[in-house]
């Protein structure tokens, strides 16, 4: 039965083919991406095993990377986003210890960074925006179902889908503190945290509309979900249930970038948030080395046996770091360390920077900091240039949601649907236009004879 894996990329397809790409994007890609595990593969020949989702955003990205060509306006991030991509493949056809799966990362790389990026660029703004916001906003709010289950019964609902669709899976979740921890499609708890964390981000802007009353037929279920704050509850509600410090963390952050919109002067809203986040930061790295100053590592609990794991990979993979140089050693050929079970070495790479490092080296470092710096900069400079206050809370949004992005892959790598859900807020925020122009009126001469007085009656 796994061919079924193969039905909503041709519903895609057929979409596609008939010019409904809005139906596309909506209806069948958004859906898979944040609805159903990137587990649900199918290995097609000379192909690498590609997911529903990534199914899906082959035809549409297709298109939208033909509109980009076609349209011809390029930004600085495409071209940090194909340098990124070129630097991969060469390190892993070069590095890679079978060339075969080197070829095979590159190609799937592609198809989870580039075509949803590009999607992005060309298909949301500023037409789509509001109805592209509210369709990622229901899909996490649906993520409650499989999530609460998994909190409350420890077991996952997507292995019996598994077999399905001809997918064997585990039903079982990580426990921590006597309950599952909230996963959902994604199966790994922070990576759905982080998801759900710029959901919430973007929802942001749909309360912002609420409130200024300028969200023009939002409908009966957005009115309900706006006027009582029940988004943005659920949204919050779900990010502590996957008991991941990394997007907790991330959200406080992104929750003080969308106050800006509240004050008059950007300038003075930009200082205010630098000395906040500033002041977190600081607070953050100081709750983080009284947390891995342990004495006794016998006697520890869960949190602090994740930040102890993390700060003791950073330190042991130094030498194989400098070794792999400017170009690394490919993503499953870098040496592990002696920390875990895992092949003798370490159980997970929970760093996105870190992992980067070691599969492409200095040079795909440089251009994945160079990403995050240019993803930021673009939203961050539209909520100051944009006319509209509205335009200006959507900028500020995709800023939230992208630096809260940045925040957690710090702490965890980029795997699941994250980099496709990533890759197309990053190329949306590049791409942000005005979505709300004031019509200018202009006088115009009179085209009326001038009247005369016929007579004067006394």
């Amino acid at each position: 039965m796994s061919q079924l894996i193969l039905v909503p990329g041709l519903i895609c397809l057929l979409f596609v083919m008939y010019g409904c790409m809005d139906t596309a994007l909506l209806s069948v890609y958004l859906p898979t991406v944040f609805l159903l595990p990137e587990t649900f593969t199918i290995r097609l020949p000379h192909l690498p095993e590609l997911s529903i989702s990534e199914i899906c955003v082959i035809p549409l990205g297709v298109v939208a990377l033909f509109r980009l060509v076609r349209k011809g306006s390029f930004v600085p991030m495409d071209f940090l986003v194909t340098s990124f991509l070129i630097s991969l493949t060469i390190s892993e056809v070069l590095y890679e210890k079978v060339t075969k799966d080197g070829i095979l990362i590159a190609v799937i790389s592609f198809i989870s960074m580039f075509l949803p990026y590009a999607v992005g660029r060309t298909m949301i703004e500023p037409g789509n925006r509001i109805v592209v916001v509210r369709r990622i906003v229901l899909l996490a709010l649906l993520l409650g179902v499989p999530g609460f289950f998994e909190w409350r019964m420890g077991r996952n609902l997507y292995a019996p889908l598994g077999n399905v669709f001809g997918v064997a899976m585990s039903p079982t979740v990580q426990l921590r503190g006597g309950h599952g921890r909230f996963a959902a499609s994604f199966m790994k708890a922070e990576m759905a945290g982080i998801a759900i964390a710029m959901a919430a981000a973007l929802n942001a802007w749909l309360a912002f509309l609420w409130r200024r009353r300028t969200w023009q037929n939002p409908g009966e279920l957005f009115t309900f979900l706006e006027k009582y704050h029940i988004a943005e509850i659920l949204l919050v509600l779900y990010v502590y249930l996957t008991q991941s410090r990394g997007p907790e963390l991330a959200l406080i952050a992104g929750y003080l970038i969308l106050q800006m919109p509240r004050f008059k002067k950007m300038k003075v809203a930009t200082a205010v948030l630098g000395v906040l986040l500033a002041l977190g930061a600081t607070a953050a790295y100081q709750y983080f080395s009284e947390l891995t100053n342990v004495a006794d590592v016998s006697n520890i609990h869960d949190e602090q046996g994740s930040a102890l794991y993390r700060r003791d990979m950073i330190k042991l993979f130094q030498p194989i770091l400098e070794q792999g140089g400017w170009l690394g050693w490919g993503y499953k050929s870098f040496p592990h360390v002696g920390l875990g079970d895992l092949d003798n070495g370490v159980q997970s790479v929970d760093n996105q920077f870190l992992i980067v490092e070691l599969g492409q080296g200095r040079l795909g470092l440089i251009l994945i900091m160079l990403i995050a710096v240019e993803s930021v900069r673009i939203p961050f400079m539209r909520s100051w240039c944009l006319q509209s206050l509205e335009d200006r809370a959507f900028a500020v949004s995709i800023l939230s949601a992208l630096v809260m992005l940045w925040i957690v892959l710090a702490t965890v790598y980029m795997g699941a649907q994250l980099p496709q859900i990533g890759f197309l807020l990053i190329g949306w925020g590049q791409s942000i236009v005005p979505g709300h122009r004031v019509p200018v009126v202009l006088q115009e001469a009179s085209t009326n004879p001038p009247f005369h007085f016929g007579r004067v009656f006394s």
